[in-house]
């Protein structure tokens, strides 16, 4: 009975000590986040770039920057959303 004690106790230890981690949270995160980006502070400096709205306003940026215009959108139709249903 010592006997079985003795080995779940090491076990338990084993097995706590292989969970052990050096690494602080989010460290692999922050690593990726730095390979994939290029500028780490592309966010910060393009927000006046990206205008604000949604629907209707946004409809105009959206057709700068693909460059196509469509004319023959009204209310709440969407030249992204049709892309989408196709």
């Amino acid at each position: 009975m010592n006997g079985l004690k003795i080995t779940i106790i090491m076990w338990v230890i084993g097995t706590s000590v292989g969970c052990a981690n050096d690494q602080p949270l989010g460290h692999h995160v922050a690593n990726l986040r730095a390979e994939q980006v290029y500028n780490p502070n592309a966010t910060k400096e393009n927000e006046s770039v990206i205008p604000s709205g949604s629907g209707e306003r946004m409809e105009g940026a959206y057709q700068t920057y693909t460059g196509v215009e469509s004319k023959g959108l009204k209310g709440t139709e969407s030249q992204v959303l049709q892309g989408f249903a196709q």
